[in-house]
């Protein structure tokens, strides 16, 4: 086939010594054996050749130098940027790599979602996560607990929502997707006696969206949320571990990490590098096969 008829996804092997070259050569041997998806998608892996190992023939190879892991890891984010912009290919996928690794060689880098945002100019992006018919953002990403209700403003929880609408129809096709906003206090604040956050500054974020089209519903008290997320197509959590402890805990091994806001499909399996059984062919590659999966049915 054509370049023009099949779209390349490029795959960064992660940091070198962890569980990333491992779970990229194991998921691409099942994703061409068996995924449907992947017939209109060919594939091109950014890393280190000797560490990789034997890959599928159909699969190209982009060896980077590097002298140390951290400035591996950046490196091989950084040409696939290249190739993406150069329009050699049209989507992304990421394997783990360790953020204090890498900010040793580059010392801003907080996380691949930031980084990518930054190339791209892109303003207001968010971290999604995938699993089934499950789809979660969360308004603020890797900062301390202590500074989560500072971040927690009107325009931050509008723009989290809004994005999730448009992220929700342009790229899975839901024509009118009924958005879950969560509290961030408990029980979302009790009208004020537990938090003033959830009516300061959630509510109104909401009567906004819903203002401009959006059916969006909250805050919603996030204990008891879990159990009934099935009517809704999206979910929007205030925090990091608000959001991903209860997802993580049901679909880890399916999970996958979405940028939302970037002009191409960006994907990552929803773990951590793994280091204490890297290079133990221990691996699960099930996240990453995920990862790869989403990636050619969303471009």
């Amino acid at each position: 086939m054509s370049r023009s008829s099949k779209k390349v996804v490029v795959i960064t092997m992660g940091d070198p010594q962890g569980i990333g070259p491992e779970v990229t050569r194991k998921a691409l041997v099942d994703v061409i054996a068996r995924s449907e998806a992947t017939k209109q998608s060919r594939f091109i892996i950014v890393g280190d050749k000797k560490i990789l190992g034997r890959i599928p023939s159909s699969v190209g190879v982009l060896d980077v130098p590097y002298k140390s892991v951290g400035e591996g890891s950046l490196k091989f984010l950084d040409k696939a940027i290249l190739l993406i912009k150069g329009g050699v290919a049209d989507a992304l996928v990421t394997a783990p790599l360790s953020k204090e690794k890498v900010s040793r060689y580059h010392k801003n880098f907080v996380g691949h979602t930031e980084y990518l945002a930054e190339a791209f100019e892109v303003n207001n992006f968010d971290m999604m996560f995938v699993a089934h018919d499950m789809r979660l953002t969360i308004v603020t990403r890797h900062v301390p607990l202590k500074e989560v209700p500072k971040l927690i403003t009107q325009k931050a929880v509008f723009d989290s929502i809004a994005l999730m609408a448009q992220t929700l129809k342009d790229k899975f096709k839901i024509k009118n997707p009924k958005i879950a906003v969560l509290g961030l206090n408990p029980h979302a604040g009790e009208n004020g006696l537990l938090g003033s956050e959830d009516t300061k500054h959630i509510l109104p974020s909401i009567r906004k969206a819903k203002a401009q089209g959006i059916n969006a519903v909250g805050p919603l008290p996030a204990d008891t949320f879990f159990a009934f997320r099935k009517s809704y197509d999206g979910i929007i959590a205030m925090y990091h571990d608000q959001g991903l402890a209860p997802i993580k805990g049901m679909y880890m091994k399916e999970l996958v990490n979405f940028t939302a806001g970037l002009p191409f499909v960006r994907t990552s399996p929803a773990h951590g590098t793994a280091f204490d059984i890297a290079g133990k062919n221990k691996a699960d590659p099930s996240s990453m096969l995920a990862a790869i999966n989403l990636a050619c049915q969303l471009v």
